[in-house]
């Protein structure tokens, strides 16, 4: 009885944490289990670049590994293939598929902030309010919103990962091992490089400081034993994701990630993103503010003036209504923004206290990391700290959008404030100190709500200087929009810009007061209820329930700015339907042929990979020398170039607005013969003789590739063409099969996109060598007569890569296995002694 009433008391507070997180997913995604859905952007997008893939699978069974229906064929080791040896991914990592997305996205966000809390000492009911401030930080909602699927799980299992680092660090070294290399297979598992790389900067960071306090207190052989158990356990997780981290590395050179090889200089040619489009999201310095006062910057980007504001009221003035609606609130840095990364101004006066009142071993990292993660979300902001990182962090020249660094920050602030609660709950902090310590966070925290509440508006532009810019380009597009070009030829566009500015600054500053206000007040709610702590006027229970409603009133408001249950539609809705166009098109049978659509951001949407092989696409791991490909040519629509790629139709928008097919006759084919070859020294020759030289019998080829190939003579049989055919007669994503007839040894080109990591291709059933022609397509010199032409694709090394794949999955669960069974016999153990020993003695 004794028993089962200690067990049923430790399982409550780990039973109301979890109603509590799935109630709050479930009332704030409600549509969802009434059958709606969320549109999602990237959800989208990705079901056009996997389609070919999934159709593949359903139709055979066998997983293509290529798909041919984005950017004229790529790898699809960022897009989608299967990976059978993950056996943690395939086992533990089912346990989210328990509740679906969205809502299961908060739930188990929330669900493993509180875990790794646990791990770390925090008491279970304290463990509550940080993990609902990490779930519900603005950012989550914005990516959910936008369709980041992996990026989202990334950052669910993120905390676990850290929390088997601090247990294996600063608790049982074994344990901790066994749970880091299991969290950190699943975080890997999760496919988004760049969050993974971030938390281990944050992994770093803890690793540095516990080695620093190691040195101090003459720790260093215990600590070098933990390291390697932490090595161990990261090389195992590496490990269990060995076959797609082997080829994304392996694929990763190819990409635009890897870098152009068209770079000019040796600086510029170092693999990796440029920096400019690498830092093209960049933080704005002052933008930082929207941690704590949401509307700082005017919200997102798609926020427009209100009906009754100052910018509003003069354009109606003027005579343009509606016109305020074509004005963006935001003012900051960033070319688009889908909403602030808020934090919570609750959760962000918590995370001061918990700093002032923390010991420096478990602070100084925390804020280290932190500070390191706002100065690289600077990114072109504060260039010269930005270049430095891009030069020294291994690996961080590889990704794009500098800002996502702030989700280290997102994690960083809740746990800060878990660990003041978490003295308060001890009672192990004098009152003086706690109450001075009080004073500093709300000081600190409400001092400068207060000051953007009173003085914000003097001490930044708020777009001043922007708005008077724009009034030359955006003000006069609106005056020509609204057909008032008697304003434009009396001059009186000038004095109205200047005069919309200062409206537009006046509107941006109402919003941020509005809200700094408002963060005021939520600060000194959650202050409030520390202090009725600090006097004995409530207990701690009641401390975590007011703070835990105070962090959801904060939070949640915020968070439906963006994305509310107004936002869910019906699946049909959702469902991607042909245009009259695709229906056009899909008649055609043939084989081989392409499609570009220009009703649509070509090369920045993937939708028209539903129903075709498309030139264009959506992706941003795209084959390096594709993008030079659109950059040189294809943005132009050079005919010779989609006449390569077989462009049969384009879809163009028609008389009436809607989707019209347009078919191509020049598109050459699936394959074609040449009568020539063209040299190119380098690869800027080469990609610059396609617009010089008649495609349709002159191939390009690159002098080391001539030579490499041992190909024919560079000029053939002039007019030889005409006696020669060679057609498509079989298509898959992964399999393409060729019928041939010449008079003569000849040379093909196939239009297809040259990879040579695991294409092969086959004459008569044997393998014979192939070449890259014309910068990006497959070229063969084929023998005369009547033959076949098969070309198949496989990963390289598969068998390989999948077997130690599945080895170390299978150690890395035989050892939560394991560690589990010896800790339950271990409890076992100690409850049996506690039972055994005898009662103490009372004396009478």
């Amino acid at each position: 009885m004794d028993f089962s009433t200690g067990f049923l008391r430790k399982l409550l507070p780990a039973a109301a944490a979890l109603v509590l997180f799935f109630i709050v997913s479930a009332v704030y995604f409600a549509p969802q289990f009434r059958g709606e859905v969320l549109p999602q952007h990237d959800v989208l997008q990705y079901e056009g670049m996997a389609k070919d893939i999934s159709d593949m699978r359903a139709a055979t069974g066998e997983d293509p590994q290529w798909t041919g229906g984005m950017f004229s064929g790529m790898p699809a080791y960022l897009i989608n293939v299967a990976y059978p040896a993950q056996l943690v991914k395939r086992t533990v990592g089912q346990i989210v598929k328990a509740i679906d997305t969205p809502a299961g996205f908060l739930f188990f966000a929330m669900t493993a902030m509180w875990c790794m809390l646990l791990i770390m000492g925090v008491n279970p009911w304290v463990g509550i309010v940080p993990a609902l401030a990490y779930g519900l930080s603005t950012y989550f909602l914005l990516i959910i919103g936008a369709g980041h699927i992996t990026k989202m799980w990334a950052l669910v299992y993120a905390p676990l990962m850290m929390g088997g680092a601090w247990i294996t660090l600063r608790g049982n070294v074994w344990y901790g091992a066994a749970f880091t290399a299991l969290a950190t297979s699943l975080e890997i598992g999760a496919n988004h490089p760049q969050i993974t790389y971030y938390f281990l900067l944050a992994m770093a960071a803890l690793w540095i400081s516990e080695g620093v306090f190691a040195l101090r207190g003459r720790r260093m052989k215990d600590f070098a034993r933990r390291t390697a158990a932490l090595a161990a356990a990261g090389l195992l997780a590496v490990g269990a994701n060995f076959a797609p981290l082997w080829y994304t590395a392996q694929h990763s050179k190819e990409t635009i990630r890897g870098g152009s090889e068209l770079a000019s200089t040796s600086e510029s040619s170092d693999s990796g993103l440029d920096l400019d489009y690498a830092t093209a999201w960049s933080y704005g310095t002052a933008e930082t503010l929207n941690l704590l006062v949401p509307d700082f910057m005017g919200r997102d980007s798609a926020t427009t003036f209100p009906a009754d504001g100052q910018t509003a009221s003069l354009l109606n003035d003027y005579g343009l209504r509606g016109a305020a609606q074509q004005l963006p609130a935001y003012w900051g840095t960033q070319p688009y923004t889908a909403g602030p990364t808020y934090l919570g101004a609750a959760a962000i006066f918590l995370a001061v206290l918990g700093f002032l009142l923390t010991d420096g071993r478990t602070r100084w990292w925390i804020l280290a990391v932190s500070v390191l993660a706002i100065l690289l979300a600077w990114g072109r902001n504060f260039m010269a700290f930005t270049e430095l990182a891009f030069r020294l962090l291994p690996g961080y020249n590889k990704f794009r959008t500098v800002s996502m660094t702030l989700v280290i920050v997102q994690w960083a602030v809740p746990l800060l404030g878990a660990f003041a609660l978490m003295h308060l709950w001890r009672g192990d902090v004098a009152r003086e100190r706690l109450l001075r310590a009080l004073a500093w966070a709300a000081g600190i925290t409400g001092g400068l709500c207060l000051l953007l509440a009173v003085a914000g508006g003097s001490l930044f532009g708020f777009g001043r200087a922007a708005s008077a810019e724009m009034m030359t380009e955006q003000f006069r597009q609106i005056f020509e929009a609204n057909q008032l070009q008697e304003y434009l030829a009396r001059g009186m566009d000038v004095e109205w810009g200047e005069a919309t500015a200062a409206a537009m600054a006046a509107d941006r500053i109402g919003m941020m007061q509005a809200d700094a206000w408002r963060s005021l007040l939520m600060i000194l709610l959650a202050a409030g209820a520390v202090a009725l702590f600090a006097f004995r006027r409530i207990g701690k229970y009641a401390l975590t329930g007011l703070l835990a409603a105070v962090v959801l009133i904060d939070l949640v408001p915020v968070d439906r700015r963006f994305l509310s249950a107004e936002q869910f539609v019906s699946p049909r809705r959702q469902q991607v339907a042909p245009s009259a166009a695709d229906r056009a098109i899909l008649e055609d049978r043939d084989l081989g042929y392409r499609v570009l659509n220009l009703t649509v951001s070509p090369f920045n949407d993937a939708t028209t990979s539903y129903f075709h092989r498309s030139v264009g696409g959506y992706h941003g791991a795209k084959l390096a020398r594709y993008q030079d490909l659109i950059d040189r040519h294809l943005s132009q629509l050079n005919g010779g170039v989609l006449d390569m790629l077989n462009t049969r139709y384009l879809i163009v928008p028609g008389a009436d607005g809607q989707p019209e097919a347009q078919r191509r006759t020049t598109a050459f084919g699936a394959a074609w013969f040449v009568d020539s070859i063209v040299p190119a020294a380098t690869p800027e020759e080469e990609i610059t003789l396609l617009g010089e030289v008649n495609l349709r019998t002159t191939a390009v080829v690159a002098e080391s590739a001539l030579a490499a190939a041992e190909t024919a003579p560079r000029q053939m049989q002039p007019d030889s063409c005409a006696a020669k055919r060679i057609d498509l007669v079989e298509y898959r994503p992964n399999y393409l099969k060729y019928t041939y007839t010449t008079p003569e040894e000849a040379v093909a080109v196939f239009s297809e996109i040259y990879y040579d990591k695991g294409w092969t291709a086959r004459i008569d059933g044997v393998e014979a060598p192939c070449f890259r022609a014309d910068y990006v397509l497959r070229a063969m010199r084929l023998p005369a007569g009547e033959h076949t032409v098969e070309w198949s694709f496989r990963a390289p090394a598969w068998g390989l890569t999948e077997g130690i794949t599945g080895l170390c999955s299978g150690v890395i669960l035989l050892g939560a296995v394991a560690a589990l069974i010896h800790a339950l016999r271990r409890r076992k153990k100690e409850n049996a002694g506690t039972e055994a020993s005898p009662a103490p003695k009372t004396e009478n």
